[in-house]
């Protein structure tokens, strides 16, 4: 939903981090909420990367009201150059990842965004715009969307580490890599 002026926009913000406050104090790592987590079957293809482009900048507020089959949302943020989620009030910056728990954007997700961000990821892939360990979350990731001309790449050892797939603009099945992933790097 996009709004008609910058004094609603900004009015929206403020609301969604007032009423979203619960939400903010899940960080990933952190002891959270228990997550039963029932495998999903692991498909046979590889990563498929497609090109997603915004014709707006895309802001943590615009996912506020999540589709019927996301079933809990939580947030890191991520700065350039650095590597694990930070203090970051939801409403701030872009979003640059969601992370979903099952294929086709469902289950909990995970979303990804820098505070400091207000007009995207740089072009490329050989730069370090932020990243995390998934903590609570590793081994559940079934699909991915970025936003804001950034990508992710899923790797399933901490610290970016191990096996990892290539950079993804979108995917609604990771195939081999679903449920594998650790941690996360954002480019």
């Amino acid at each position: 939903m996009r709004y008609a002026d910058a004094a609603t926009r900004s009015f929206r913000t403020r609301l969604t981090a007032v009423v979203s406050g619960a939400l903010m104090v899940v960080a990933l790592g952190a002891a959270g909420p228990a997550m039963a987590r029932t495998p999903d079957g692991a498909g046979d293809a590889g990563v498929r990367t497609q090109q997603v482009a915004s014709a707006a900048p895309v802001l943590v507020e615009d996912l506020a009201a999540a589709p019927a089959a996301v079933t809990a949302t939580y947030y890191c943020a991520v700065a350039d150059g650095t590597f694990g989620c930070r203090a970051g009030t939801p409403g701030t910056g872009l979003v640059v990842a969601e992370l979903y728990q099952h294929a086709d954007f469902g289950g909990w997700r995970v979303v990804v965004f820098n505070p400091s961000y207000s007009v995207g990821c740089s072009g490329g892939t050989g730069d370090n715009e932020g990243g995390a360990n998934l903590g609570a979350y590793q081994n559940a990731v079934s699909s991915v969307k970025t936003y804001n001309s950034c990508d992710v790449k899923l790797f399933d050892g901490t610290g970016k580490t191990g096996a990892a797939t290539g950079f993804i603009d979108r995917d609604n099945n990771v195939g081999t890599f679903n449920d594998r992933a650790s941690s996360f790097a954002i480019s």
